[in-house]
């Protein structure tokens, strides 16, 4: 089990107590245990979101936790047959046993969970003994029940295009069955079986899924709007189907710092506001950018090219450069801690054009942006993103085995590096330098699943960013390419986050290429309506069904939110819940 990041972890004897809520005599039942259960995650849960409000310092959020705790824990108490609510079998022994046996596997997940956790460094300890109990009260409500309340009325879901699928016979065989063999793997990475009781026989229930529980991210760069009408629909159209925000340039050194120690925010804080607006997590991209024009205005700041101008520097210059970087990583990420969950800290280190205070400083000044950025907030996650001649292709280097050479020399110095980051511009890279090349050929997907398996190899997860899809240039073959490369990463076990770069043409950094999925009017694009089929049709579960004579139904469901309807009494109602990743299946239960 891999540890990660999130919030404060209780003393031993808290724990305990979490693990055994005592249930009142009144409400005892023939099935205990599964109401036990239920009661164990509502704690777990809890615990885990008030350590997040303290890491935040915020007393409000703590307070919402407790009542969201309380809550939560009604409802399990509300149920009056736990083993209806957990098993397909309601025999009540066989229903205890089986429960039993569930949470001792999860108890046993729990401890190995936690050991793993004592092996990182200790300001990351208890960020990972979080996830391990958020992990612990998923596989909790597999073994009894996640009680949920009923909501009155018809729910309002959201009107997604479900796009077009493409013709993968413009790919080759070897690419269709590398393909294949990746959706073979999908549904044990991304589904989980679902039970939901409902409580009466024979009720018609529909169940749709209405958020990706996978992340699926998009950029935001406030100042490219032309007009309040583009950032409304960007933000409406662009939260409908993605469930990440990235800030995406306006983080750069150049932005933050336009002039030697005057800091700049106001922009990054708007791009950080609006994914906050919308109740999505945001990203930080990048701390560090050692590049210059002609390939970017964005990562190195004027002053900084002029001052430190020559490769060898004198002492007193390193000094002040390194001391100028620190105090640069120290500022943002402490300015947005708790907001900001994940930063690119390095930006194509490897590559050549994008080594400017490599060359001054040292390869170790790579290994320093991750320690200070790992200072200034234990609990982020750290990226080590970088380009591959595999996908950007045109120059020597570097490979997916360099960067995964790089990568691991860094995790042995103890480095904090949390995820491999492999920028996915699908494009011969000398076109971002405005130089004709020809765009008819195409990164074979074969050949770059070895890439991709070469980077998991450093045994963290790879988060696939700044996606792309620019070659080929005919509509049709772009589309192809890229259902290839998605149902490629969703079936890879490494592949744990997908950023679209550009994804509206209107305001992409690459709008010559035609990138966006939606075009500069708003209408979708050829390769737009394949990646919408995938996210909103072939991944995204939509379900109906009538219940057993238990009152429940059965199905394999996505990880992600879902809302059930039916009718009661001849009067619409409807039930939300959530679908986390865990150990077989979840039994969600409804209460009255």
């Amino acid at each position: 089990m891999r540890p990660r990041t999130t919030a404060l972890f209780p003393s031993a004897l808290l724990l305990t107590a979490l693990l055994l809520p005592t249930l009142p005599a009144s409400g005892a039942t023939e099935c205990q245990a599964a109401r036990q259960a239920c009661l164990a995650a509502t704690n777990l849960v809890g615990a885990a979101c008030r350590a997040e409000c303290k890491r935040r310092g915020d007393r409000d959020c703590a307070r919402a936790c407790e009542t969201a705790r309380e809550s939560d824990q009604a409802r399990c108490r509300a149920q009056d047959d736990g083993c209806a609510a957990a098993c397909s079998d309601v025999d009540p022994a066989a229903c205890r046993s089986e429960i039993r046996a569930c949470r001792r596997d999860a108890r046993r997940e729990h401890r190995s969970c936690q050991s793993a956790c004592e092996a990182l460094d200790p300001p990351s300890r208890p960020s990972c003994r979080d996830r391990c109990r958020r992990e612990r009260a998923s596989a909790e409500n597999g073994c009894g029940f996640l009680a949920v309340g009923i909501e009155p009325g018809a729910p309002a879901l959201p009107d997604l295009p479900t796009g077009q699928p493409a013709d993968l016979s413009l790919l080759e065989p070897e690419e269709r069955a590398r393909i294949e063999a990746a959706d073979a793997r999908a549904e044990a990475l991304h589904t989980r079986p679902l039970r939901l009781h409902v409580g009466t026989p024979g009720t018609p229930v529909r169940v749709t899924q209405v958020k990706h529980g996978f992340p699926f991210g998009f950029p935001v760069d406030v100042r490219r709007f032309a007009n309040a009408d583009d950032r409304e629909w960007y933000a409406r159209t662009m939260s409908a189907h993605f469930n990440l925000v990235v800030v995406e340039n306006t983080l750069k050194w150049a932005g933050v710092e336009p002039a030697e120690g005057v800091r700049h925010h106001a922009d990054a804080d708007a791009d950080v506001a609006f994914g906050t607006d919308l109740g999505l997590p945001v990203k930080g991209h990048a701390l560090m950018w050692g590049i210059e024009p002609p390939f970017s205005s964005s990562g190195m700041p004027a002053w900084a090219r002029t001052r430190f101008a020559a490769l060898t520097l004198p002492p007193a210059d390193k000094a002040a450069l390194r001391d100028i970087l620190r105090r640069h990583v120290f500022d943002l990420v402490e300015r947005y801690r708790g907001r900001i969950g994940i930063w690119d800290v390095t930006n194509e280190t490897l590559q050549a054009f994008g080594r400017w205070f490599i060359k001054r400083l040292g390869p170790g000044i790579v290994d320093d942006l991750f320690l200070w950025a790992h200072e200034a907030d234990p609990d982020v996650q750290l990226v080590f993103n970088e380009w591959i001649v595999e996908v950007f292709t045109g120059l020597q280097h570097p490979t997916a085995a360099e960067v995964r050479d790089r990568v691991l020399a860094l995790r042995a110095a103890g480095v904090p590096i949390h995820a491999v980051g492999q920028q996915a511009h699908f494009v011969p890279s000398l076109a971002f330098a405005g130089v004709p090349v020809d765009l008819t050929t195409r990164t074979r997907i074969d050949d770059y699943e070895i890439a991709l398996d070469t980077l998991a190899e450093t045994g963290l997860p790879i988060h696939i960013t700044e996606t792309n899809f620019i070659a080929p240039e005919d509509p049709e073959e772009r589309a192809a390419q890229a259902e290839g490369l998605l149902r490629l990463w969703w079936g890879h076990p490494s592949v744990e986050q997908i950023v679209f770069w550009g994804p509206w043409n209107e305001v992409a950094g690459r709008d010559e290429f035609d990138v966006g999925f939606w075009d500069d009017d708003r209408n979708l694009t050829r390769h737009g309506e394949a990646v919408l089929s995938l996210l909103n049709d072939r991944w995204r579960t939509r379900a109906g069904a009538v219940t057993d004579a238990s009152g429940a139904v059965e199905l394999t469901a996505t990880h992600g939110d879902y809302v059930a309807e039916w009718v009661e009494a001849g009067v619409p109602v409807h039930a939300r819940f959530r679908v986390e990743p865990g150990p077989g299946r979840v039994n969600v239960a409804v209460t009255r």
